[in-house]
């Protein structure tokens, strides 16, 4: 839509500096076409951006633009009229859309630069047609695409949507990284952070908060390759959503999660050993209360969970070895326990 919107107004520029056609109303009326539609592509492609959708009042505030166009050209015929028409008339569209943008625009540096260079942008176009008013006569142009008037005042709004395409290319590459990284990074069936992806971040949290209490919990799903095996991958597929959904929803925002292997699980939270004990029962009892539809009825599905708190001079895989082996005790002990510190819970 935003390549639409500039090849659209290089086409109506295009179509007044070669004055074709060659009847200066006609050409006036079809260029005014073309630049509200170039206007309305850019809106639009800049909405979509941020997930909204075109509204009938800017569909109506472009025909009514242009209406004011064509009645200036042949109705009552006034230059001037005719071009602050239509400046106040794209100047409305694109404030219109800056409005909409303004609630919807993602947190960040680069979205709020794109907001205030679009909002630039709109209000351009009134202070560009205020300020023709107040130029010499002989910068009043007898048609929209004479050299002064071309120069006077499309020379910013060039510069402006330049400026605003280049912000837009950015956008679309820092999106795109944004992208692969998660691709990278996030377990794709889970949506929790892969194996690599929860070590590195785990490794900066260590750094980072090495003498504030912190919990690992180290979860596995009882028996889970019986429930492959019976119910097939789709329903093991199934139920791993489900468990990660539990532990995103009951971990909390401050909590590292991961799917760390095949069926096994990590939080990391900033808590005592007390707290995270509650959490790995909570989840434990969430999940024998849910409901499987594809199980059999009274299939019960449980966690066993090696819990450990930071300990000074703890390295990733040091942690991580001491979580392994508390989780293969809770395993050995029968299942569906808590294991931490090497005691039973």
């Amino acid at each position: 839509m935003l390549a639409c919107a500039f090849l659209l107004y290089a086409s109506a520029s295009s179509m007044q500096i070669l004055h074709w056609p060659n009847e200066e109303r006609l050409n006036t009326v079809i260029s005014a076409a073309i630049y509200l539609a170039s206007i309305a592509c850019m809106a639009e492609g800049l909405m979509r951006r941020y997930c909204l959708k075109g509204s009938y009042p800017l569909a109506i505030a472009c025909l009514l633009t242009w209406l004011a166009v064509a009645y200036f050209c042949y109705a009552q015929p006034s230059v001037d009229a005719g071009s602050h028409s239509l400046n106040f008339g794209i100047g409305t569209i694109l404030c219109m859309a800056s409005w909409q943008i303004r609630r919807a625009r993602r947190a960040g540096g680069l979205d709020s630069t794109i907001f205030w260079v679009f909002a630039f942008l709109s209000c351009s176009f009134f202070v560009r047609s205020l300020l023709t008013l107040a130029l010499p006569q002989y910068f009043v142009p007898q048609a929209f695409g004479s050299l002064a008037f071309w120069f006077v005042l499309q020379l910013a709004l060039v510069l402006t949507g330049l400026i605003l395409a280049l912000l837009l290319f950015a956008a679309s590459l820092t999106n795109m990284i944004a992208r692969l990284r998660d691709d990278r990074d996030v377990d794709g069936l889970t949506g929790l952070w892969n194996r690599r992806s929860f070590d590195e971040r785990l490794e900066r949290l260590i750094a980072r908060v090495a003498s504030e209490p912190h919990a690992l919990l180290l979860i596995d799903i009882d028996h889970f390759k019986s429930i492959n095996d019976r119910y097939g991958h789709a329903v093991g597929d199934k139920v791993l959503r489900i468990v990660s959904k539990l532990i995103q929803g009951c971990a909390g925002s401050q909590a590292l999660t991961g799917r760390v292997g095949g069926e096994e699980f990590a939080i990391v939270v900033p808590a005592g050993l007390a707290e995270a004990h509650e959490l790995a029962r909570r989840l434990n009892r969430l999940l024998t209360e849910t409901l499987v539809s594809d199980l059999d009825e009274g299939h019960v599905i449980t966690l066993s969970t090696g819990l450990t708190m930071l300990q000074l001079g703890d390295t990733v895989s040091s942690w991580m070895r001491r979580a392994d082996t508390l989780l293969y005790q809770a395993k050995r002990d029968g299942r569906n326990r808590i294991v931490q510190q090497a005691a039973t819970a």
